[in-house]
């Protein structure tokens, strides 16, 4: 999948503007706040059909206008998103999507961005996040799952809530929930095994040292111990008014020489585990989907000494669309050809 060209309309500082995009290693260069995340903000929002700054779409729309558009055509498909007062609107090549699900996803972009590093001290419910987007992009069994647990959950802690419980309602809802927690459980389970195949090497290739690197999965339980826990834990249900046993408690944790990272490795280390973790989740794109996915590096090079520099870029070179920002080239030790593209005040106004 390679992104060719991306057309904003009235979204954040850009009022029409196109951006055309090489198939190996592009470079966005600019002065902060001119608008090269915005660019790269486009691009999840059409993986995810989402931003990862803000939870309100029309935050996206530039000051005084209606609407926002955003056009990006791959290689395969052009992929259209119109917010209006109205809501949000999908398009494949034009023709209306009618679900979302039916979209994320077909676009697929890896972003790594700075604040990226507070996902090793958010909480369980952050990183959760970051699970249930990856896997949902390529496994409409996954997502399909996510989304019918998390509404019975809806209903089963505001019945919980209720002072007199429905009992053979909360039963039904509890059945309900057993097959779409196996197939969570499955998912995340194939997730973090790929993760782990492939997060040492990254990190050792970035950082040149052989520090082993590890994701721990902490689940709910194990899928054939389902339904035995969801009635172990029925009683406390009641007592705390909550559903108190599912993957919506579930976490996983990132270790360094079986040490977990937050007592042992330095803020560089930290750094280079969060940017193996990402590029790990690119195989597993390419796994589960047969698709190499886009790369999106925001400003991270500035955070990395010229080695770990140099050697990233050596990986990333070879045969993955990787969009980079930045604010200069200083420092930025290229050996492949690039498309460069500088935005300048004049052409695109400031964020």
């Amino acid at each position: 999948m390679l992104v060719k060209r991306l057309k904003l309309n009235n979204y954040r500082n850009y009022t029409n503007s196109e951006f055309y995009f090489s198939p190996n290693l592009n470079v966005i260069i600019g002065k902060n706040g001119i608008g090269k995340t915005n660019i790269l903000e486009s691009l999840v929002f059409i993986s995810n059909t989402k931003s990862f700054r803000t939870l309100n779409d029309k935050d996206l729309i530039k000051k005084d206008e209606e609407y926002l558009r955003i056009i990006c055509e791959s290689d395969k498909n052009e992929y259209k998103a119109v917010v209006n007062k109205n809501g949000k609107h999908l398009y494949i090549n034009n023709n209306p999507v009618k679900k979302t699900s039916e979209f994320i996803g077909k676009l697929n972009c890896i972003l790594f961005k700075p604040s990226d590093l507070e996902l090793f001290n958010q909480s369980p419910k952050e990183r959760r996040r970051i699970l249930d987007l990856e896997i949902g992009k390529v496994s409409e069994i996954y997502l399909d799952a996510i989304l019918k647990y998390n509404n019975l959950l809806k209903d089963k802690n505001h019945l919980l809530k209720e002072n007199n419980i429905d009992t053979t309602y909360l039963d039904i809802i509890n059945e309900n929930m057993i097959p779409n927690i196996k197939k969570i459980l499955e998912g995340r389970e194939e997730f973090i095994n790929i993760i782990n195949l492939k997060i040492s090497d990254y990190y050792q290739k970035i950082s040149g040292n052989n520090n082993q690197i590890k994701v721990n999965y902490h689940k709910c339980c194990e899928k054939e111990d389902i339904e035995k826990m969801i009635n172990k834990y029925k009683e406390k249900d009641y007592y705390y008014h909550y559903s108190s046993f599912g993957p919506h408690h579930d976490d996983y944790e990132f270790m360094i020489d079986d040490y977990e990272i937050s007592t042992i490795a330095s803020q560089g280390q930290t750094r280079m585990i969060l940017i193996a973790f990402k590029l790990a989740i690119m195989e597993y794109i390419i796994y589960k989907s047969k698709q190499i996915p886009i790369l999106l590096l925001d400003d991270i090079l500035s955070e990395l000494d010229v080695n770990n520099r140099k050697r990233l870029l050596q990986i990333i070179n070879k045969g993955t669309q990787t969009i980079i920002t930045g604010t200069d080239l200083l420092g930025i030790d290229i050996e492949n050809e690039y498309n460069l593209l500088e935005l300048k005040e004049e052409d695109y106004g400031r964020n």
